[in-house]
């Protein structure tokens, strides 16, 4: 006998493999069920990690809201997601509401959508496109150097320069930058 599968199992792990990313599914503050990454015809879904008792994540507010506002028609849905296992649904709508996101929350208790895009800190930022590759993951610009050194004004702003490359169909200079921020 041999040691060996039959090999008919591998186009099934594969298509389950490569489908397994659309499959996901989140509630959003609303209670609504959503598939964040069943893009349909957009170019990438932004994931915006942050954290309701986090100073750097909320002084964020800011900046997420004008980045929002200016990428939404490019191709780009947005989500802010919250993925402490101990926030409620209502706290995390009211800090959406509080802060003016205008994008859906999305609650992710279980930590899915963070485990599979590798975030680890909020503010964090992950962009992933239609199969499921994450073409981004970092920081929001450098506005904060390290903890407890902020800079008068980001110098770089590397989630914005990763979004033009992309709404502009070309490949992220940076997919990867440090974080600052609280862990997850």
């Amino acid at each position: 006998m041999s040691r060996f599968l039959p090999v008919h199992w591998v186009p099934k792990l594969l298509i389950s493999m490569f489908c397994m990313h659309s499959m996901l599914q989140l509630s959003d503050t609303d209670g609504v069920h959503r598939k964040p990454l069943d893009l349909h015809n957009q170019k990438a879904a932004v994931f915006i990690f942050v954290g309701v008792e986090c100073p750097i994540s909320n002084s964020y507010a800011p900046e997420i809201n004008r980045i929002i506002k200016t990428y939404k028609d490019k191709g780009l849905d947005f989500y802010i997601v919250y993925s402490d296992p101990n926030l409620s649904v209502d706290d995390a709508k009211k800090h959406a509401k509080e802060f003016g996101y205008t994008c859906p929350a999305l609650m992710d208790p279980q930590q899915k959508l963070l485990k599979k895009v590798n975030a680890t800190a909020t503010p964090e930022a992950a962009v992933v496109d239609a199969k499921g590759q994450v073409l981004y993951l970092g920081r929001i610009d450098n506005w904060y150097e390290d903890f407890g050194k902020q800079r008068y004004a980001a110098t770089t702003h590397d989630l914005r320069d990763a979004l033009d490359a992309i709404a502009a169909g070309k490949k992220v200079a940076t997919p990867v930058t440090k974080v600052v921020g609280c862990p997850v």
